[in-house]
């Protein structure tokens, strides 16, 4: 492990204790000056390499099933399932035989997640009532990737079922109000501010037990926060701009000024607040979260009130150069600290 690596490790564990309330703030700051790290966080990038690595090879996989195969339904639904036994398999072995290969295990694992739900899907094709109601499936896969992630105690799989639950909970809601707004998947979006009090609500629990009962799964907390997070933000975005709208009855045009307001205020609110405590808990996730859509807020806030009234060439400047002047003040305080 390298310096650079190691000093990261203490410092998640240092942030760790100050959230426990374990360590006083005087005492983190002198632990944490101890450990300086630099350079590019080249495991986070290899994170994402594999997820990447993971969808091309089911892309890979389906290009080669149809070059060498007649394609049949059947014959995908039957391939599919041999790919997941090889997935889950060859996981297995990985861990029995090379448990140093941890991110080979849990990306192979990954990979059985994903073609588990082409699997449901194919088999939803194969023996449909006409229904069209695909979020029942996706309802399925969900069940069962939650159910894989804590049984494997694999953080993918968590994420997965994360993106899972946002896809079928915005098709839930827009096939119940017959499809209305379900593009951008936040059909009915106090729902989905509801959703996400519920997963932070999950969030802190498991971070309270994960120092007892749910020791074993430390860190999955992080996950189910950053997806509450994720959903409370998007939902508090269509509702500062839109209000509660339900496109069935076609009442978003007759929103009040002061509902846009009130959901402006409890969003700047929201965001205010990730940021104060993201630097009182030492939580950089909290903080990204908190300025990148307070960003966003007053960017969207810009173009949907002043933008027209200035007009375009000059939006487009105040815009742009408001972003370089942001990127250059965050640069600066950056290397001076």
């Amino acid at each position: 492990m390298t310096p650079t690596a190691r000093n990261r490790r203490v410092r998640r564990e240092l942030d760790a204790l100050l959230r426990e309330g374990l360590l006083s703030e005087s005492v983190y700051r002198q632990l944490r000056d101890r450990y300086p790290t630099e350079g590019w966080d080249w495991r986070s990038l290899g994170r994402w390499f594999v997820i990447f690595g993971a969808v091309s090879i089911i892309a890979g996989l389906a290009l080669l099933s149809r070059t060498l195969f007649e394609f049949t339904l059947s014959k995908l639904a039957v391939l599919l399932g041999v790919a997941i036994l090889a997935s889950f398999g060859g996981a297995r072995w990985l861990q029995h035989r090379r448990p140093a290969l941890l991110w080979s295990r849990l990306s192979l694992e990954l990979l059985g997640g994903l073609l588990a739900i082409g699997l449901t899907f194919t088999l939803g094709v194969l023996y449909s009532s006409g229904s069209g109601n695909w979020p029942a499936l996706l309802l399925i896969d969900l069940v069962l990737l939650l159910v894989l992630s804590y049984a494997l105690r694999n953080p993918l799989l968590l994420v997965l079922s994360a993106v899972v639950f946002f896809s079928w909970f915005g098709g839930f809601t827009g096939y119940a109000s017959g499809w209305g707004a379900y593009w951008f998947g936040m059909n009915y979006p106090l729902r989905f501010l509801a959703a996400a009090i519920a997963m932070l609500a999950v969030a802190v629990i498991h971070q309270q037990s994960e120092a007892g009962p749910l020791a074993r799964y430390r860190g999955f907390s992080k996950i189910w926060l950053s997806s509450g997070l994720y959903f409370a933000e998007m939902a508090l975005w269509l509702l500062s701009l839109f209000g509660n709208f339900d496109l069935a009855s076609d009442g978003w045009h007759r929103t009040s000024p002061a509902e846009l307001m009130l959901f402006n205020g409890l969003w700047a609110g929201l965001n205010a607040t990730l940021i104060w405590l993201g630097a009182r808990w030492a939580m950089r996730m909290l903080t990204g979260y908190g300025a990148t859509f307070l960003i966003i807020q007053l960017y969207t806030l810009f173009f949907a009130h002043l933008a027209k009234d200035l007009g375009w060439l000059l939006s487009l400047l105040i815009t742009g150069g408001s972003a370089l002047a942001l990127t250059f003040y965050l640069e600066r305080r950056w290397r001076e600290r």
